[in-house]
């Protein structure tokens, strides 16, 4: 697990679990995880740290979404 996805995990453990990751490209990695509120899968697609920055984005910014 990346650091990246030690902090993700960490920031959404009340709302979800992260499970593995699906993919990365050249903007973004995309996880599998399970929404606990709703008892589903999801997909969670979450931008570089370095994109994010580029364009003004922080983390609970892109949480609240």
């Amino acid at each position: 697990m990346t650091d990246v996805t030690h902090r993700l995990t960490a920031a959404l453990a009340d709302r979800c679990t992260i499970e593995r990751e699906l993919g990365a490209g050249g903007m973004a990695t995309v996880h599998v995880a399970h929404d606990l509120k709703h008892d589903r899968n999801v997909a969670l697609k979450v931008l570089r740290p370095e994109l994010a920055a580029v364009i003004g984005a922080t983390a609970p910014a892109m949480l609240c979404r």
